[in-house]
């Protein structure tokens, strides 16, 4: 657990580096300083700083939003547990204040620094310690790993879902069943819990008749409660799926668009359009789509339990389905049956790529990322 700890301190350390060199060689991008919390406040708060700022830009100015101030008809499309703890640990001291902001970062950090922990026990249940070594180190070195530690429910999300896991496969299922509610109610993709805790339950068991599979309703408690909000705020219970349709990410919400159509749209976006920012982010897309689905490919190959198979694949393909991948880059950082199987891999040339890659497009993208570039 110590090799694990001190390559955390060493990932977040390496973080800094970015911030230093986009500082030095990049402007905030012209016309996209809404994207940041310098935006909200003024030129003196101390979270100005380029250290601190950029920790919360893009989705953490809604997240710092609904904490301090409440939800909105147009951010409804954020779910509501990881501001609830930002507010409550902060102790609703207003919007973008330097309490509320260092409350977000300090939540960050700890859950993930937490759901390491959690998950390293995880996956010790079924490897030895060097593969669940490996499993972390090609975590922290994807490309988009950044997102961890800034202000998204990343890492409470990331946290929740590994316990959940954990206590199915220790057959605490009134626990499970609690965290699955927690997940449910952080993000909309939670919902992949269900099914994946349920087949768990019917391989421990093999039956479904049993007391204990009362305690999997729980997992569905989480976003019914979120829906029942939004119907008696707006008068519809799935107005978060709407409301999420106007991020302005051309994200399909009122109908299903399987993902071979997203694939041909990307490639005539790539082979028709002129080669801009935008152009590069959507390669990240498209190669995130293709590298993610090999990988599962190799994880369903490399016999990774299936219960957390069923989830990787339906948290997968949710925001596969919706007509685009934006955000995909971001997505999948949660689906950790992925990094299992590139622990799992045995040819280490595959492995060094993989992390020199991951490195270096881990730099350029949180650099990227500080200066108000979108990501993902």
């Amino acid at each position: 657990m110590k090799k694990i700890i001190y390559l955390l301190v060493a990932w977040r350390v390496f973080l800094f580096i970015p911030l230093f060199v986009s500082q030095i060689f990049l402007k905030l991008r012209e016309g996209f300083n809404y994207t940041t919390p310098l935006h909200y406040i003024g030129s003196h708060n101390p979270i100005s700083h380029f250290l601190f700022y950029p920790w919360a830009n893009f989705d953490g100015v809604y997240y710092l939003s609904i904490a301090g101030s409440g939800y909105t008809v147009d951010n409804a499309g954020f779910f509501p547990l990881f501001p609830i703890l930002i507010n409550f640990l902060s102790l609703n001291s207003g919007v973008f204040t330097v309490q509320q902001f260092l409350v977000g970062m300090v939540l960050s950090s700890t859950l993930f620094l937490l759901s390491l922990i959690v998950f390293n026990k995880l996956l010790m249940l079924d490897y030895k310690r060097n593969i669940s070594f490996h499993t972390i180190l090609f975590l922290l070195l994807f490309p988009t790993s950044f997102f961890f530690v800034t202000i998204y429910s990343e890492s409470l999300f990331f946290l929740l879902l590994i316990f959940s896991f954990y206590f199915a496969r220790k057959e605490n299922w009134f626990l499970s069943g609690i965290f699955a509610m927690l997940l449910t109610a952080t993000r909309f993709v939670g919902i992949a819990i269900i099914p994946a805790l349920l087949f768990e339950f019917f391989v421990q068991n093999k039956t479904f008749l049993s007391k204990k599979i009362i305690s999997l309703l729980l997992a569905p408690i989480g976003i019914l409660l979120y829906a029942w909000f939004n119907f008696s705020q707006w008068g519809n219970a799935l107005h978060f799926i709407e409301a999420q349709g106007k991020v302005l990410n051309n994200r399909s919400v009122d109908e299903i668009i399987l993902f071979p159509q997203a694939i041909f749209r990307y490639f005539k976006i790539l082979t028709t359009t002129f080669v801009n920012y935008e152009w590069w982010i959507a390669l990240l897309e498209l190669s995130s789509f293709i590298f993610v689905s090999s990988l599962f490919y190799v994880a369903w190959k490399k016999k990774v339990r299936a219960s957390y198979l069923i989830f990787g694949v339906l948290a997968f393909l949710i925001p596969a389905s919706t007509g685009t991948f934006s955000g995909l880059p971001r997505y999948v950082l949660v689906l950790f049956p992925i990094f299992i199987a590139l622990a799992l891999i045995k040819n280490k040339w595959i492995k060094i790529a993989y992390s020199t890659v991951g490195i270096i497009l881990l730099f350029i993208l949180f650099m990227l990322f500080s200066k108000g570039y979108y990501i993902s």
